[in-house]
């Protein structure tokens, strides 16, 4: 059992820690010698030797307001987009060294969201400017299934139910699987007493399912 002295010690450890994760606002971060929600800063070691690139002489928990660092030219490593506007502390962390994880590729900070169902090369839906998917229409061209006419406006949630976390489980292609209710109400001609029940496209087009006719 541990003494009553070391358990008010790591309860106030653990207040610490909670209210440095806490701060949104880096300024605030001062008095918890943190930065704000992203952990204690990494060792210097190999840091340049003027401390002045960053830091507030007064201060050192303050950075400079215009500081300033051309990454290209430092490191060989080329920010673009959003990675350009991030700040320093979202890769250069107490986690390790940035290169462990720039080896791993996005994955090394991005959490999988589709939990590999839709391959590691993140690049072929995602840029660096914005995390929205692109290109999704021509994409699709490529399945089973190519979206035209009303599908290609539809979204991807009313056939994918787990879209709106980055689920893209297979879904059924079958006219009848989202249509049935259109099915059932169709009465003139009374389609499922024709046996009208598959192959819509014999009378339908993917643009509306009024006035269909025979092709």
């Amino acid at each position: 059992m541990s003494s009553p002295k070391r358990r008010i010690g790591l309860l106030l450890v653990l207040a610490y820690v909670i209210a440095a994760c806490a701060i949104q606002d880096p300024r605030e971060a001062e008095r918890y010698r943190w930065w704000s929600g992203l952990g204690p800063v990494l060792p210097h070691d190999d840091f340049p030797a003027d401390c002045r690139l960053c830091h507030v002489g007064e201060k050192w928990h303050t950075l400079n307001e215009d500081f300033t660092f051309d990454h290209e030219r430092e490191t060989g490593v080329k920010l673009v987009g959003a990675h350009a506007r991030a700040q320093c502390l979202r890769c250069h962390n107490d986690r390790g060294p940035v290169e462990v994880f720039q080896a791993q590729g996005c994955v090394g900070c991005h959490e999988d969201v589709h939990q590999g169902q839709l391959g590691s090369s993140c690049s072929s839906c995602h840029d660096e400017h914005t995390w929205h998917a692109r290109g999704q229409i021509e994409r699709h061209a490529l399945t089973r299934f190519p979206l035209a006419g009303a599908h290609a406006s539809t979204s991807c949630a009313r056939c994918h139910p787990g879209a709106y976390i980055g689920r893209f489980t297979h879904a059924d292609t079958e006219c009848v699987t989202c249509h049935r209710d259109d099915l059932e109400s169709a009465i003139n001609p009374p389609h499922i007493g024709l046996g009208w029940v598959d192959n819509c496209d014999r009378c339908h087009m993917p643009t509306r399912w009024e006035q269909g006719r025979l092709r």
